[in-house]
């Protein structure tokens, strides 16, 4: 989460080896969602450290800087979603049709419904033009 990277850390004698990180990885889910929150707060961690190395650049390393600042600008745009080139737009697409069946018990139907009923395979507008015709 400080911006150490995970090989780094790996190499300290009191700590997992990196091959056995990337076993509980594999095999561990919380723990793989734990490492990749890590990584996206240390990839701020990142960028803040190239902040703080631009500001204090001069003619001699200006060029390694550089390079460390498109590296966290890389790292960035792929960990930390604010900073990617693509947004991610979740679209709630569900679509719901509904319609109420008349009780049969009623019987106080207007004349479109009544025609409607005596021909199913005309549209609205036919129907109202035929009810036109026979008022």
């Amino acid at each position: 989460m400080t911006g150490v990277p995970l090989s780094k850390i790996c190499k300290d004698q009191k700590m997992p080896s990196l091959s056995k990180v990337y076993n509980w990885i594999k095999e561990n889910k919380e723990f793989s969602k734990n490492l990749l929150q890590a990584r996206r707060i240390g990839a701020q961690s990142y960028i803040d450290q190239a902040i703080e190395e631009l500001s204090e650049a001069d003619n001699k390393n200006i060029m390694i800087v550089r390079e460390k600042l498109q590296m966290c600008r890389w790292m960035a745009s792929k960990l930390i979603p604010i900073y990617g080139e693509k947004q991610l737009i979740v679209q709630d697409t569900k679509v719901e049709i509904t319609w109420n069946v008349p009780d049969p018990q009623i019987t106080d139907v207007t004349p479109i419904h009544a025609l409607a009923k005596a021909n199913p395979d005309k549209s609205y507008s036919e129907l109202e033009k035929e009810l036109a015709l026979n008022s």
